[in-house]
């Protein structure tokens, strides 16, 4: 397991310009009170040096850091992973499935943290760049890093939003890039990580195995993202199965990279940025794990579909870890890439093709990973006790990618309701599957190409 921590003097590379004090009239001199200097304050020029390579590479992390838990705090409520028991109806709205909302309260405050994080990640991309080609930065591993995050943040865009104006750039506004281009983002996803992969030191296993895992699960993703656009309910398009060459070949890659139980996870603290979910989930208890996961009456965790005697360990792990305690709950880390789920694309790919045939099938081969790691019987499609391969695929998802920013895709495309959604009348994610969520208010306000035109937003 690895991450990369951000330095304890400063959480972030977004730095402002500082404009002189007016003058405040003859009671005040220049050595008035309010004639100081913030040491936290930095001119933008100093973003061009390279000695502040790392320090930028650092914010963009940070930035996308907190934007992943931003979202996923709404992601996860409109899905079956978390469910609303609190008091704010903006909540509420999302856990029955109501998604194109543009007031929400809390899809409005998540918009800006995400497009703080794409803008930081493509800043540290383009000045870290610059200075590589004039061989002035001194670890391009920094560089390699920063395409990492800014392959994370446009997947993740891509799987939650159903337009977002890209190109925006501090005070100059650009257009989105438009509903049936969305995919695109995927795109900029698997560029952005091929050229990490170019800019990496070969002895940086980590951070090699986490390109080639960014690039297998953006890749992943845009094929599902074509299955389900648009919206409506022929989704699935064309099957529910994802085979895509590109993707089980930096699977396979990354695993042999990685043969352990590798995960790459945003790590949180009091010194650095808190999840952001943890909050409103562990502190004012809006909502909490669903009841498909943990039920609270009677009291009982999700169990393992072969043995359903014993509490998936994962799923324990995952939530145990989650809830944390009173000083942890609002930083446990969030994982978003992992060999667990290098090892689903593998598995999806042989039921796609139809590797199924007993335990040394591709098929099992690849979920029997995980299971005998977490002390689980192994997976035989052959065994007319054990679950059918589709059942068995969409469960070992369900309980390995929990909170990963993943199953509203996989409820989606496997025809699946999450078990508090509104059927009467239907909200969006019943009545039209692939839905995500859009442009929200904070921006369709400040940004002129939504006003001049509304419909392209």
């Amino acid at each position: 397991m690895h991450t990369w921590s951000l330095t304890p003097r400063r959480r972030s590379a977004v730095v402002s310009a500082v404009r002189a004090l007016a003058a405040l009239g003859a009671v005040w001199s220049c050595s008035s009170l309010l004639d100081v200097k913030n040491p936290n304050n930095v001119n933008v020029s100093d973003l061009d040096n390279p000695a502040a390579a790392p320090s930028i590479a650092n914010g963009a992390f940070s930035a996308v850091a907190y934007a992943y838990g931003a979202i996923m705090t709404e992601y996860a409520t409109v899905t079956d992973e978390l469910t609303w028991i609190g008091s704010r109806d903006g909540f509420r709205e999302l856990d029955v499935g109501t998604l194109t909302n543009p007031t929400n309260e809390f899809t409005d405050a998540a918009f800006p943290y995400v497009g703080r994080a794409r803008w930081m990640a493509d800043f540290a991309i383009k000045q870290l760049a610059k200075f590589d080609t004039a061989k002035t930065l001194k670890d391009r591993n920094d560089l390699a890093r920063s395409y990492l995050y800014g392959a994370i943040i446009y997947a993740a865009i891509a799987d939650a939003f159903n337009n977002f104006p890209i190109g925006s750039d501090m005070r100059t506004a650009a257009p989105p890039v438009g509903k049936d281009k969305m995919d695109s983002l995927y795109t900029v996803a698997i560029a952005y990580a091929t050229d990490g992969l170019a800019k990496t030191d070969s002895t940086n296993l980590d951070l090699l195995t986490a390109l080639l895992a960014v690039r297998a699960r953006a890749q992943h993703a845009k094929a599902v993202w074509k299955m389900l656009h648009p919206p409506g309910p022929g989704v699935p398009y064309g099957g529910a199965l994802v085979n895509d060459a590109g993707a089980n070949a930096d699977a396979t890659t990354a695993i042999r990279l990685q043969g352990t139980d590798w995960r790459w996870r945003f790590y949180y603290s009091t010194t650095t940025v808190d999840n952001y979910i943890g909050a409103w989930v562990n502190g004012r208890q809006e909502m909490r794990i669903g009841d498909r996961y943990i039920k609270t009456s009677p009291a009982d965790t999700l169990h393992d579909l072969i043995n359903p005697f014993p509490v998936d360990p994962e799923m324990r792990r995952a939530a145990v870890e989650f809830k944390g305690n009173s000083a942890t709950q609002s930083y446990g880390p969030l994982t978003a890439l992992s060999t667990r789920e290098l090892h689903l694309i593998l598995a999806e790919a042989a039921l796609a093709t139809a590797d199924t045939a007993g335990v040394a099938s591709g098929f099992a081969t690849h979920l029997n990973v995980r299971r005998v790691r977490d002390g689980l019987p192994p997976y035989d499609p052959s065994a007319p006790a054990h679950p059918r391969t589709l059942a068995m695929l969409q469960y070992e998802r369900q309980v390995n990618l929990f909170l990963q920013n993943r199953r509203l895709q996989d409820l989606y495309r496997f025809g699946i309701r999450a078990d508090v959604w509104q059927t009467s009348p239907p909200t969006q994610a019943v009545s039209a599957a692939g839905t995500t969520f859009p442009i929200t208010q904070v921006e369709l306000l400040a940004n002129p190409y939504c006003a001049a035109n509304p419909s392209s937003c």
